[in-house]
């Protein structure tokens, strides 16, 4: 069997350690302009700290994001297909960026150069905590001896039980980067309302209900992940924050509430800066695996 490498990209909130630990060759950045400045995006926070891009933003600074490049990709899976890897590149939802539309143009120009090679580029339906429970998960099937094929195959089948429900203390920031359509309007202008927001089938923010407060939303985002986490099959919550880990903290507490007796690992951690530059600051959001009718929600 032909060794392959798995790859992703800073939308998966992964931080160096972490990729380190679990054998991801290479996370492609992503980018921000934060009042015309560009960073990398990175789970490491590496050019600017979580807390000062959270307050920046908050106080009215401009920012945008913007997807990585296919030249980034192009570099990045040529360094590996020189070395005889195959690669199997894990990008965050097309609903959402356009990443994997950019790794698949790489891929092409690369044909020519790698005609044997395998090139694997796949749209997860997933961004932030839950696309790096999946890039883990498919990690951990190519150690146990799953071929390239297999692990694809897989990550295409499971891809939508990587759930992620969450709420934003502002609609203003989706709206603005045009995550969020009709629902803006629903939701847009009622004060202390708090959206509670899930992907759908393919990976959009859906913006499916409202809930009156903050105390509020974290307790439906609570009674929403004891509804569809399939807590056995696996133990992982994982809290992403955009600066708010007090309420972050608040949310765990909830979810093992609901899940008493039961053994779960949390992971927390801040919303990495490109997917922060559309859901602002105040936003959680969780990522679990379990039912993927969670999808459907408001349907």
């Amino acid at each position: 069997m032909k060794n392959y490498v798995i790859i992703t990209d800073s939308s998966c909130n992964l931080t160096t350690e972490q990729k380190d630990k679990y054998g991801i060759a290479a996370i492609v950045p992503m980018h921000f302009y934060l009042d015309g400045k560009e960073y990398d995006a990175s789970g490491d926070w590496s050019e600017i700290s979580a807390v000062e891009y959270y307050d920046r933003i908050r106080d009215g600074a401009k920012v945008r994001s913007s997807q990585a490049s296919s030249y980034s990709y192009e570099e990045t899976f040529r360094k590996y297909l020189e070395q005889g890897f195959d690669v199997l590149s894990l990008s965050c939802a097309e609903a959402l960026s356009s990443s994997v539309k950019e790794s698949i143009a790489a891929a092409k120009r690369l044909e020519k150069d790698f005609p044997d090679a395998k090139i694997y580029c796949v749209d997860t339906y997933n961004c932030c905590y839950s696309l790096a429970m999946l890039v883990i998960e498919a990690a951990k099937r190519r150690d146990a001896g799953g071929t390239i094929d297999e692990v694809r195959d897989w990550v295409t089948e499971k891809r939508a039980c990587f759930n992620e429900v969450g709420t934003v203390d502002k609609l203003t920031y989706l709206r603005n980067a045009g995550r969020v359509g009709g629902a803006a309007a629903f939701f847009g202008g009622v004060f202390s309302v708090k959206p509670i927001i899930v992907y759908d089938e393919t990976g959009h923010n859906n913006a499916f209900e409202k809930v009156r407060g903050r105390r509020g939303s974290l307790e439906r985002v609570a009674d929403l992940i004891k509804e569809y986490a399939d807590i056995d099959a696996n133990r992982h919550i994982c809290i992403a924050h955009a600066n708010c880990l007090e309420d972050a903290k608040t949310l765990g507490e909830m979810v093992k509430e609901r899940f008493a007796g039961k053994e779960i690992h949390f992971e927390y951690g801040f919303i990495e800066p490109g997917i922060g530059s559309a859901v602002g600051p105040g936003t959680i959001i969780v990522g679990f695996f379990g039912d993927p009718q969670m999808r459907t929600l408001g349907k």
